[in-house]
């Protein structure tokens, strides 16, 4: 949909109320069936349109998409992606219904994300999902979130929006198994692996639990590569050496013990396996610029 379309749509369909020059990636709007419902070929035109749509509705209406013709009574969720094609028609004067519209480069946002590799956007067809009136509620705070913030001016709710949409989705593929199970997820890079493996061997470091080591041999031993390899790694995606990543958690933890325990110097060059409190206290001004005692007085 160009911005013609868009002004032109919002002209004549949802009161004159044009999309908010909110600078936001991509696009993205909220919109209600009771302005929808004004015109219907309007209605059928928007959903056309290349976007991502997810509609919490209630009420009965009938779905006819490319494979089949969908009936919906009470209160369900529907999703279709911008390749989905479906029609929609209902004669219920009581029918409610809340709107997101937004296109793939806003629910990327800076990310490499992509919504079309999640489950209930793969089999480019839409997606209903009866819900029963606990479900609905749950989902109508979501909705009524991501409304209020729409017209909010929270500079970043452009965020928070994103971040309820995929709360959203979440929400209603857990109540579907089939989007899950079988489902393995990808395996940890040797990056993630070693950063969560630092985490472990740092966690509540104190004088009845020392760091093992601070070599990188006995970090790559343990994840059953090489130093080189490890190396190679952490220098295409973050431009340091495996001993660099050890000695910038290894200042971390020290600074954390300096400040927030009443461990000496001494016990803390302990801790942290050095065996000579000079050798700490020579290794931590070359990295900081000060020494230990100057940066807890500090």
């Amino acid at each position: 949909m160009n911005s013609s379309d868009i002004n032109i749509f919002y002209d004549q369909y949802v009161d004159g109320h044009h999309p908010p020059g909110d600078g936001f990636l991509g696009h993205f709007d909220f919109l209600l069936w009771k302005d929808l419902q004004k015109d219907l070929s309007a209605c059928e035109r928007l959903q056309r349109k290349p976007f991502y749509k997810i509609a919490l509705v209630s009420g009965n209406a009938i779905y006819q998409s490319k494979s089949a013709q969908i009936p919906i009574s009470g209160y369900s969720i529907i999703f279709s992606d911008p390749l989905s094609r479906f029609s929609f028609t209902t004669n219920d004067e009581q029918f409610e219904g809340k709107y997101c519209v937004c296109s793939e480069t806003f629910l990327r946002g800076t990310s490499q994300f992509s919504l079309g590799t999640l489950p209930i956007f793969q089999s480019r067809d839409i997606y209903v999902k009866p819900l029963s009136k606990v479900r609905y509620d749950d989902l109508m705070i979501l909705f009524e979130q991501i409304q209020n913030e729409h017209r909010s001016a929270y500079p970043y709710r452009e965020q928070l929006i994103r971040n309820r949409i995929l709360d959203i989705i979440h929400y209603v593929q857990k109540l579907d198994e089939k989007f899950y199970k079988g489902v393995t997820t990808t395996e940890e890079s040797l990056e993630e692996r070693l950063l969560k493996m630092l985490e472990n061997s740092f966690f509540d470091i104190g004088k009845d639990k020392i760091l093992e080591s601070k070599s990188p041999f006995y970090y790559a031993g343990l994840l059953n590569t090489t130093v080189d390899n490890l190396n190679k790694v952490l220098k295409a995606s973050r431009g340091k050496t495996t001993q660099a990543i050890i000695q910038e958690r290894i200042i971390e933890e020290a600074n954390v013990l300096l400040r927030h325990t009443s461990l000496s110097v001494k016990e803390i060059a302990w801790c942290l396996h050095f065996l000579e409190t000079s050798h700490f206290q020579n290794f931590y001004k070359r990295q900081t610029g000060v020494t230990p005692i100057q940066y807890r007085t500090a």
